[in-house]
């Protein structure tokens, strides 16, 4: 099933990605930056996977299925635990090579320590997320419960990194798996064997935890149900009564009976009037709406309060002045990371549609399926304009930007604003299902974080290789980078934007409209 999707294929892309960007770093650095990209990427690739595969088999009635087949929840358990935390050790073989090859004789010594930490951690992560979110109904749940796991992950990161060192942090277990990856990367700073032991058994002990509560929470629905109670398993699978609030004033709900009048009413204002209150009216219930409007302001403030003491550390224990790659923290962090998260939620909701079935009822609604779709851009370019108005001032990053640099800024931004919807028409057009969708954002973010840094880091002649992307041009005209004129890059960005928006509008429509 994860082959299908495209799973395996994502690990081998990103471990492709990450090997090339390692061997591009300066080989005494590589060994830190392998450690904490293991830790914060690699060991924690399975963890949205395996989530949103439960979500896709509970939408397609997979997971009825498994009620009547000899499947128990620890083999379902097991199953998805075990190809996910393999998809991991695999990505981070050729990540371990890369990064200690300047020690080549102990390259080969490095890996088992490295691959250890990884599975672990892995099996940890991917256990507690299927734990918390076994049960969850849709793709809110990715910001809402998932979360949570995000402690698990940067204490250990701010251990191995020397922000913080004291002994209390052994009490969170993945720390033992951070420990064992960097006592193979680096062996000199990583603890003694006798410290090293006790945490890697109570990481695997906490693991097995985690396999047993995720096996609770997915029970009810891959063990058969008791007697008396027939319909268990498929009342779970049962169409959510929230799904029809999603359909507009004017179009017939499934499974409701027609009334008289009905196929003819419009809501005031207009079919895509009504749809943007339903927007509204979910704000406040709907995880994934409050995440594009907090998202910005969140991420900024905790760049504002974040920077300056991250900027000490790193000055203080590396030697390393991140004031010198300000125009890199602000395009990665701010400018291109504000419109991938809103494309990312708004590219969700819309394939969330698809599979619940709405798009079917729209295309003959007054709405139709063309509305819909503009609707679902303009407002994602729209979110992603006002976060990125609110989130750049706050961040404090453009805070030395020049007075006469200012319009080139708001062209940057408002180029960077456009990715958003383009990320929504490119996950429609070629994602025909949530999983699919989140492989597709997964290495989208993979290339929104990594092109800012390429186009600072390259020589002026080799970044132009990036110019068919429109994603390279809101960071060409960003003050710092001065790869174009504002102007012109303003006008070649909105050119390739166009272009590419017609292409992925009639791919989207070929696939949409077909109900493929």
């Amino acid at each position: 099933m994860q082959l299908r999707h495209g799973v395996p294929a994502a690990a081998a892309a990103l471990a492709v990605l990450w090997t090339a960007v390692l061997a591009a770093v300066p080989a005494a650095w590589a060994p830190t930056a392998a450690v904490h990209l293991l830790i914060v990427d690699t060991a924690g690739f399975g963890v949205l996977f395996a989530v949103v595969l439960v979500l896709f088999e509970r939408a397609e009635g997979g997971r009825a299925l498994l009620a009547v087949t000899p499947l128990r929840p620890i083999e379902y358990i097991t199953a998805r635990t075990a190809v996910l935390t393999a998809l991991s050790a695999g990505m981070a073989v050729p990540l371990t090579l890369a990064a200690a090859r300047e020690r080549s004789a102990a390259a080969l010594a490095a890996l088992p320590p490295a691959l250890l930490g990884v599975s672990l951690l892995s099996l940890l992560l991917v256990a507690l997320a299927l734990a918390a979110c076994g049960g969850a109904q849709g793709v809110g749940v990715l910001f809402t419960r998932l979360p949570l796991v995000a402690p698990l992950v940067a204490a250990p990161a701010a251990r191995v990194s020397g922000a913080v060192e004291h002994p209390l942090l052994f009490a969170v277990p993945t720390t033992g798996g951070a420990e064992l990856i960097r006592a193979g990367l680096l062996p000199h700073a990583a603890p003694g064997f006798w410290v090293l032991a006790p945490a890697a058994l109570y990481l695997l002990a906490c693991a097995a935890g985690a396999v047993l509560l995720a096996c609770r929470a997915v029970a009810p629905e891959t063990a058969a149900p008791p007697a008396g109670e027939p319909g268990r398993a498929a009342a779970n699978t049962a169409p959510n009564p929230a799904v029809p609030d999603a359909v507009p004033a004017g179009v017939p709900r499934a499974g409701a009976p027609a009334r008289a009048g009905a196929a003819t009413a419009r809501p005031r204002g207009g079919a895509v009037a009504g749809l943007a209150r339903i927007d509204l009216r979910g704000l406040l219930r709907d995880p994934m709406l409050s995440a594009m409007l907090l998202g910005p302001a969140v991420v900024a403030l905790l760049l504002r309060w974040g920077y300056p003491p991250a900027r000490g550390f790193l000055a203080d224990r590396y030697g390393l002045d991140a004031g010198a790659i300000g125009p890199v923290l602000l395009a990665a962090l701010v400018v291109l990371h504000v419109p991938l998260m809103i494309g990312a939620i708004a590219a969700l909701r819309t394939v969330e549609d698809a599979d619940d079935g709405t798009l079917p009822l729209l295309r003959v609604s007054p709405l139709g399926l063309g509305r819909y779709l503009a609707y679902r851009l303009a407002a994602a370019g729209a979110a992603a304009g006002a976060g990125l108005a609110a989130a750049v001032p706050l961040s404090g990053l453009a805070g030395e930007v020049p007075a006469d640099r200012v319009p080139a800024l708001v062209a940057a931004l408002a180029l960077a604003a456009l990715q958003a919807p383009l990320l929504v028409l490119a996950t429609t057009a070629f994602a025909p299902s949530k999983v699919a969708a989140l492989v597709l954002i997964k290495a989208a973010g993979a290339v929104f974080t990594l092109l800012p840094v390429a186009v600072w880091w390259l020589p002026a002649r080799a970044v132009w290789a990036a110019a068919p992307l429109p994603l390279f041009w809101p960071v060409a005209v960003l003050p710092g980078y001065g790869a174009a004129p504002w102007p012109a890059g303003l006008a070649a960005g909105l050119a390739e934007a166009a272009l590419a928006g017609a292409w992925l509008v009639r791919r989207t429509f070929r696939r949409l409209g077909s109900g493929g």
